[in-house]
């Protein structure tokens, strides 16, 4: 009569420690891959609302239109700060040396900073605006 023990071998359990080793490994980087990128869709997200509330305002755009250039603090936004610049609109020709200045027309450029511990990213976008 032959005595088999049933059961797995020393060889079979770590190949199958391996396998789950790696398999949580890649599961572990796409959850945190994940999250960095929900990190930075919500940034951008609030950086589309602070450009279109700013950009909706009428004083400020009366005041970068007289001063050309502001810069400010978010109050009610830690960590925001924003530059507001306006220049002539001007547009190109084909010509390099030839440039049509629209009368009354300006280009707002509005950068968007936000500020945390370990960096600083800038939003910018560009706008036109009659005086």
């Amino acid at each position: 009569m032959q005595n088999r023990q049933r059961g797995f071998s020393l060889i079979e359990v770590l190949v199958a420690l391996m396998i789950l080793g790696i398999s949580l490994g890649a599961i572990f980087q796409a959850l945190s891959s994940s999250r960095r990128i929900s990190l930075k869709a919500d940034e951008t997200l609030q950086a589309v609302r602070l450009a279109g509330n700013l950009l909706a305002n009428p004083a400020l755009i009366n005041t970068v239109l007289k001063d050309r250039k502001i810069a400010a603090r978010i109050d009610e936004e830690t960590g925001w700060r924003y530059t507001l610049s306006a220049l002539p609109l001007e547009m190109d020709t084909g010509n390099k040396r030839d440039v049509f200045q629209v009368p009354a027309m300006f280009e707002l450029t509005l950068c968007l900073f936000h500020e945390t511990d370990l960096r600083e990213k800038a939003f910018c976008t560009k706008q036109w605006v009659r005086q």
